[in-house]
């Protein structure tokens, strides 16, 4: 059985499992493939954007944790999300002009060009709606969403920490953001206005999934002892609470899941990052490719609609494939440069958290 050691696991597997969960789903619905639901309905239970959520929040509050600095700490954030991105929005609009002809607002596309290096992703103009599937790359929402996530945690920690990260207090901020996030999907069916769609690609209704992350990362002893080389266990464990929520009428898949379903898909991720780490640790030989697979997919799934040349089981196969060589250069080119300028890597972590900097 392998031993516990914090910076020996397999996040970078599991980022790149979710990823590739993502990207089949996008290629499966866009790409209209008519048979394979029962397999898509399968992958649906272990939906990609809560995983990433539940380790941004598993290794983000680590990293901020061991920081020297809130600078630090802001820098190495930022050379993680930047670089990558600005790249992909490159290639994204390079694509878009050799495959489509928009009636382009230079105004708009100031404006869209600005929200797309910055902080405002989930924007799409109007001049983008007669190309592929008419977003450009819908999947880049969750991006605002991760970077006020970066933002919030150390004012969380703030907070937390006044309180002694008192228990009581622990829950009764869950139990706040559980119902936040209910109250978001319950007013998705009924009010359709900007403000809700706003509030949508805010970090708040997913925070508490973040904070899952957060909390298990906090308390390592209990990832030791009962999460640890006991994947398996969870795995018939997460099932079975789809099963019930499938019994109760609950949300179990996507993106909006209940918060039973969420917090049992938590407690399964961070128990595969810690089991068999000897077996699946190093499968990727250091070359973590999930965020370049998950920022491209859509530029290819856009490419391959608006060519109409292929059958859509073979969209979805040249997707996938494009996908990878694009994240591989995309790692190689930018992100591991960009990444060696850190002042801090989580995998130079000492397994001591008797270190820990807590703010």
């Amino acid at each position: 059985m392998d031993s516990f050691e914090f910076k020996r696991n397999n996040f970078d597997l599991i980022r790149l499992l979710a990823s590739l969960q993502v990207v089949v789903l996008h290629g499966y619905h866009h790409f209209e493939i008519e048979y394979g639901s029962l397999f898509i309905s399968f992958l649906s239970l272990f939906p990609g954007v809560p995983i990433f959520f539940v380790v941004s929040g598993f290794l983000i509050s680590a990293s901020l944790e061991r920081s020297s600095s809130i600078t630090s700490y802001i820098q190495n954030r930022l050379l993680r999300i930047y670089p990558a991105l600005w790249g992909c929005f490159l290639f994204s609009i390079l694509t878009m002009f050799i495959m489509f002809t928009p009636q382009l607002d230079f105004v708009e596309f100031g404006r869209w060009t600005l929200a797309q290096l910055t902080i405002g992703q989930f924007y799409n103009p109007d001049f983008l709606r007669g190309y592929g599937v008419g977003v450009l790359n819908g999947s880049l929402w969750t991006i605002p969403v991760e970077l006020q996530f970066y933002v919030i945690l150390p004012f969380v920690y703030i907070l937390l920490k006044k309180l002694n990260w008192s228990s009581f207090a622990l829950i009764i901020l869950i139990l706040i953001l559980v119902a936040i996030n209910q109250f978001y999907i319950g007013s998705l069916s009924e009010d359709k206005s900007v403000l809700t769609k706003l509030f949508g690609v805010t970090v708040f209704p997913y925070l508490y999934i973040f904070m899952f992350g957060v909390l298990l990362q906090r308390n390592l002893s209990f990832v030791s002892k009962l999460l640890a080389n006991k994947s398996l266990f969870l795995f018939v464990l997460y099932l079975s609470s789809a099963f019930l929520s499938s019994i109760l009428d609950l949300n179990y898949q996507g993106s909006y899941l209940n918060p039973l379903s969420a917090l049992m898909l938590s407690l399964l991720v961070i128990s595969m990052a810690y089991s068999k780490v000897d077996k699946f640790g190093n499968i990727l030989n250091g070359n973590d490719i999930s965020y370049g697979v998950y920022i491209y997919h859509m530029i290819f799934v856009n490419m391959l609609i608006q060519s109409g040349l292929f059958s859509p089981e073979l969209n979805l196969l040249i997707m996938i494939l494009l996908t990878i060589i694009a994240a591989l250069c995309s790692w190689k080119i930018i992100e591991k440069p960009a990444l060696s300028l850190k002042k801090y890597s989580i995998k130079s972590l000492k397994n001591n958290n008797s270190n820990k900097q807590i703010l």
